[in-house]
């Protein structure tokens, strides 16, 4: 970083560090004329934005930064893209088969659906998230939940922070706090963009939610700070940039990097492997020469796997490449680059999962998940301390890591070393854990005999 730029950001955080405290806002028109705690009407302002054929003037754009903001979520596991948003429909007051209605669903296609239930002061009525996530279809869109691969089924539970948590273990707690933070950022990010009488109504909504439901403190002083982003737009984006290019630079290199740290292994050429993956043969004798692939093809879904996790379903050869007509089954380790980037930089954790493929099949993914946690709740072998089992339902394990970021003068090669950590101690070190995974995994393929 420049020196120019440097004082420039340090002016910036200086600025910051001065303001004030905030001060309560002014009443909103919805706290005037006191409709300000009615589920409907809160409901009515917030789908109305995220309807894309409604006259708000804001077309997907409010759908499509929500969307991404539930994505980013660690606890909804919600995986959405932009490739969606054609297809992606919402419809309030939807009816599931015993007559209760949902208050809204969001949902593309046959590909995921989001259902969900707004609650402010009132509590939840006897087994309402229960009947919703149980409920076999719903009726009024004609949408049947065993169309859409069980992968894709969300539910959240939006209400107030303090609010008891939804008797439904399927629905995630979003509070309106969040939601107010996510217009607020869509605003500012819309730079005034969009029509003002949308804007208006956007930002009396704002403060009836940070008024009424006190979940969070009202966010300070946000036109100083909208003012000083502006004053220091120039120098922001200089850095943004910089950042944004050596973050792509990396999702596409993080793998050969990783290979050059590593004393247990050796580069290998496989003739069948994509130009942007790399294989390596591990060299300890506890491996066996074992060959495991790191993939690049996703700024994302960055991951490793071991020869052979990677199938045809045809005949069960061993492949390298995913099947352009998904006839393939997978299991692999990934870390999230994209969606754990905050998590990597703001809390310094790196996060593995080992997660299997939408296309191998509901049949496939279930055998394979309850196998696997079923050895290892009935291994004499303990878990690293690193891994919780189960990780999440769609990954039956999570292992977590520092990034030593103080032992480095870069923050990518601490990332590093936090991979090196991970692949060793998931790979190397307690082989048990590789050894669970290809007995599932066997046992697992007799979906396809």
């Amino acid at each position: 970083m420049t020196d120019s730029l440097a004082d420039q950001l340090a002016g910036l955080k200086s600025d910051l560090d001065r303001l004030p405290e905030a001060t309560e806002p002014p009443s909103t028109i919805l706290q005037i004329i006191r409709n300000n705690q009615q589920e409907e009407e809160w409901q009515q302002l917030l789908f109305h934005y995220l309807s894309q054929d409604e006259p708000h003037g804001l077309d997907h754009a409010f759908l499509e930064h929500t969307l991404s903001a539930l994505s980013d979520r660690d606890d909804l596991d919600f995986t959405f893209s932009g490739l969606d948003l054609a297809d992606v429909q919402v419809k309030q007051e939807v009816t599931i088969p015993n007559g209760r209605r949902p208050d809204a669903v969001v949902w593309a296609s046959e590909e995921w659906f989001i259902c969900w239930e707004l609650k402010i002061n009132a509590p939840e009525d006897v087994d309402q998230t229960r009947d919703y996530a149980d409920a076999e279809s719903f009726e009024s869109i004609n949408l049947a939940k065993k169309d859409v691969p069980d992968s894709g089924h969300y539910y959240v539970y939006l209400a107030p922070k303090d609010a008891s948590p939804p008797e439904a273990e399927e629905f995630v707690h979003v509070s309106w706090g969040w939601i107010a933070e996510q217009i607020q950022t869509f605003l500012n990010e819309g730079h005034g963009g969009y029509p003002s009488r949308t804007t208006a109504q956007l930002e009396q909504f704002i403060g009836t939610i940070q008024n009424e439901v006190t979940m969070t403190d009202y966010q300070e002083n946000q036109q100083e700070k909208a003012e000083l982003y502006f004053e220091y737009y120039d120098a922001i984006t200089e850095a943004q940039e910089a950042y944004e290019d050596r973050w792509d630079w990396f999702a596409n290199n993080w793998g050969s990097q990783l290979a050059k740290t590593m004393d247990s292994a050796e580069l290998i050429e496989i003739p069948s492997l994509r130009d942007t993956d790399i294989a390596v043969e591990l060299t300890q004798p506890a491996t066996a020469d074992e060959t495991w692939i790191f993939t690049h093809s996703d700024s994302d879904w960055a991951s490793f796997y071991k020869e052979g996790w990677f199938r045809h379903k045809d005949d069960l050869s061993n492949i390298y490449t995913p099947d352009q007509n998904r006839d393939d089954i997978w299991i692999l380790f990934c870390h999230r680059l994209k969606k754990n980037r905050e998590k990597a930089i703001k809390d310094n954790l790196l996060q593995i999962r080992l997660i299997n493929g939408i296309g191998n099949s509901d049949e496939f993914n279930d055998r394979f998940r309850q196998k696997f946690i079923t050895k290892v709740e009935n291994s004499n072998d303990e878990m690293p301390s690193s891994v919780t089992v189960p990780g999440t339902r769609s990954s039956p394990l999570t292992a977590t890591y520092n990034i030593p970021v103080r032992e480095y003068d870069d923050f990518f090669e601490a990332y590093v070393a936090a991979l090196d950590d991970g692949f060793h101690d998931l790979v190397i070190e307690n082989r048990q854990i590789i050894t669970l995974i290809d007995e599932a995994y066997e046992e697992s393929l007799e979906v396809f005999d």
